[in-house]
Formats: structure tokens, sequence, C-alpha cells
């Protein structure tokens, strides 16, 4: 955009929809989504390609197939480096450039018109009364419902986590790049102890606690979901319920059957993960 400070993608005349740039808008009434054909967005009944492989809802990218399916997308350039490139070659990790919250001092990625979620960017939540989890497919949440993409590997029905796989059939793990850490990665290929900012203090002035929800911890009032079974208040785990009824993350390990802690993995397979 050629407003000055600005980093959004141009869209017409130089400038991007904040500061300016007209797009067509949904025909469906009351709408506010940008069209993508015939008039209407893909939720009034705008069609795209969908990859020709049976079963698979993704979009087509590239020879009618999505990524996981074959389509060809650039890598990043850093040696030995498998994540997509995005900008000037490399993956975010390694230098790309991704557009910040334009909100002081917010270090957030943008979502919607130049800001993060936090500091007003609509995104759709589950439809699900009383769910404020954010929808990921059909309206819905993947506790009421959505049921996402599952790992390519035969038989396995845990969510893929990048390339169409789970932890457990190949998906990286990257560990921190100080050395002789072997705590996951959160940002900048470092962990929290070695730089990685993580979630924000709490914002209640004094307190040092991470905060959970809306800038505050547990202790200042931010809510977290309880199991659903009666009487109990455990903090919800997976499926609405608690680990003591029911919910189960095991480690990704192969045969391990601990709880996973971080990553996917135990405590005890964290020092594993591929670096």
């Amino acid at each position: 955009c050629s407003s000055v400070g600005c980093t959004n993608v141009s869209y017409k005349g130089g400038a991007c929809k904040r500061h300016g740039a007209k797009v067509k808008v949904c025909s469906a009434d009351g709408c506010t989504n940008q069209s993508v054909k015939g008039g209407v967005c893909q939720r009034h009944g705008a069609k795209v390609p969908r990859c020709r492989t049976k079963g698979c809802p993704n979009g087509a990218v590239q020879g009618g197939v999505c990524v996981r399916h074959g389509a060809q997308t650039k890598r990043c350039s850093h040696d030995g480096c498998t994540n997509r490139a995005y900008t000037g070659g490399v993956c975010v990790r390694h230098g790309a450039k991704v557009r910040l919250c334009s909100f002081p001092e917010c270090t957030n990625q943008v979502k919607m018109r130049g800001v993060c979620i936090k500091h007003g960017a609509k995104i759709k939540g589950c439809s699900f009364e009383g769910c404020t989890k954010h929808s990921q497919e059909g309206g819905v949440c993947f506790e009421h419902g959505a049921q996402g993409k599952l790992c390519s590997s035969g038989g396995c029905t845990k969510r893929a986590k990048a390339r169409g796989l789970c932890y457990k059939h190949g998906t990286k793990r990257y560990t921190c790049s100080t050395e002789g850490c072997t705590k996951l990665s959160i940002q900048g290929g470092v962990c929290v102890r070695h730089g990685a900012q993580g979630r924000p203090p709490c914002s209640v002035e004094g307190c040092t606690n991470k905060s959970v929800n809306k800038g505050v911890c547990q202790r200042h009032g931010a809510k977290i979901k309880r199991c659903s079974m009666k009487g109990c208040t455990n903090q919800v785990v997976k499926g609405g319920v608690c680990r003591r009824h029911g919910a189960k993350q095991e480690c990704a390990a192969d045969g391990c059957t601990n709880h996973a802690k971080s990553g996917g993995v135990c405590i005890r397979h964290v020092a594993t993960v591929a670096v």
C-alpha cells in the first residue's frame, strides 16, 4: 500500500482496502465478504476449483490438486528447511516478513483490515449455542463437528499438522536453536527461556502471570472452559471434558501411552523431537 507506514497489500489504485481500495462485496443480503465469482462469496454459492483427489475438500492450487496431493509450491531456500516460502524465497521462521497489527506496540500478525483478532479483526465463531471457539469447518469448531484434515498415513485418525501428516508420521517439530536446549521452539527458532515472547504477561499492574484470555490471567478474570461433567471444575482438555472424565491425548512417540504435554509428545520424549 502506498500509504505512509502501511505494509498491507495494495489492491487497486496503489492502496489497500483499509486506505480506500474498492473491492466487490458479495451481493447476498447483509454479507460483507469479498465476492469471488458471480457476484457472491464462497459461502453464498461461488464455486471454486477443488482438489480432484477423491474425498479431498481442499482447494486446487496447481494442476487440479492441492498441496497435500502433489501441487508444487516454493520451499524455503534456507538449507535443510522444508517450510513453504512466502516472501524473499524464505519462510516466516527464516526471515519472511509478515504483516503485523497496526495497533501501537502490538506484535501479533494481521488477520483482517490491518489488525489482529485482539484489536478488532472479526472472525467467524462456532455456530453451536454457547460456544466461543472459532469456526473451522461447516460453521462449527472441532469440538462440535468440524472434522479438519486427518493424517494421510494409512489407518491414522489423528489430525494432520503439516503436509498432510501428524507428528507421529513425519511432521517435523523444531527444538530451540540454543546449544544444549531440548525445549520446543516457540518463536524465531527459540523457546520462551531463550527469547521467544510467547504469551504476553497479565495486563494487571504488578502481576507477572502469563495472560490467558483478553490480556489477563486466570487470577484476574480470564475465562476458561470447565469440564462438562456435572460437579467437575477441572479445565477442558478435549471433547468438552477433562482428563479425569475421558479426554485423552497420547504422546505421538511410537508405542508411548503417556499424556502429551507439549508439541504432541510427553515430557520423556521432548528431547527426541526433530531439530
